[in-house]
């Protein structure tokens, strides 16, 4: 029969394990919804050294508690666990490490246009071990740190969040190529989702070889890449609009041309 001394000698370690394990889920947790909150934008680099910094001193502390005595009754059999839990977690620690690196260097924020490897998308969160980005289609990918240092990472966005975007569309036969250009130019600097700080680019080709059948190459500028489908839209809709409208024009001046053609044969 347990004493009452023996009881409470029992419960406080435990009690004393469960409290730092809390705290530190409890905090975790805090930095968890701060680094959604944009008002916390600087802050947000900072997370992962956040994390380190508070379970750090709560890992040292547990493993004087869980690492056995080298001359311990049951040593060698947790020893061999504890090599092979170290083994099953370097990948998430080679994450966390390259976490805090990447958060030193304050190389990437919430915000950023990133594409790593063939995973694209604005970053909406920065963890302990991966960044999560947001693809346009509103999709979320978690990339772990450890993929970010060893494929190539590549910025999208300048840092107005300027992007470029790249359509490819037929020149109408009814068309001329020099009003098709001016169109496509108009069209692509008035949608409103172009970035008033760069002017689109518009070039011809031929299409499958042939200089006779010619397509607009269109590259325009987004004052944010979140729109990029919107602006594609916008800007073929314009376009369409525009060349119907120059259609519309041609017939009317060929019909006009047609008639006073017609009443200057006419006898007087």
């Amino acid at each position: 029969m347990f004493s009452g001394s023996a009881l409470v000698a029992s419960i406080l370690p435990v009690l004393y394990v469960g409290g730092l394990l809390v705290v530190g889920f409890a905090v975790s947790l805090l930095l968890r919804r701060i680094q959604r909150i944009a008002a916390f934008r600087q802050l947000h680099p900072w997370i992962p050294v956040l994390h380190i910094a508070v379970w750090g001193p709560i890992l040292l502390v547990l493993e004087g508690r869980v690492v056995p005595d080298v001359d311990g009754p049951r040593a060698l059999g947790r020893s061999i666990g504890l090599v092979i839990l170290a083994l099953a977690a370097l990948p998430w620690l080679r994450s966390v490490f390259h976490g805090l690196v990447f958060a030193l260097e304050l190389r990437y924020r919430i915000g950023d246009d990133l594409q790593v490897g063939t995973v694209k998308g604005r970053v909406i969160a920065v963890g302990v071990r991966a960044l999560t980005l947001r693809a346009p289609d509103g999709t979320d990918a978690c990339v772990p740190y450890e993929r970010m240092a060893t494929e190539t990472v590549l910025r999208l966005n300048l840092e107005a969040h300027d992007a470029p975007c790249e359509l490819e569309l037929e020149v109408p036969a009814d068309v001329s190529p020099a009003r098709a250009v001016e169109l496509a130019r108009q069209a692509s600097a008035l949608s409103r989702f172009a970035s008033p700080r760069c002017a689109p680019e518009v070039f011809l080709g031929p299409r499958n070889g042939r200089v006779t059948e010619l397509v607009l190459r269109i590259r325009g500028y987004l004052f944010d890449r979140e729109h990029e489908e919107r602006y594609r839209s916008d800007v073929v809709e314009r376009l369409h609009s525009a060349f119907a409208a120059e259609r519309a024009r041609a017939t009317a001046t060929s019909a006009a041309t047609t008639a006073t053609t017609v009443a200057s044969t006419l006898p007087g």
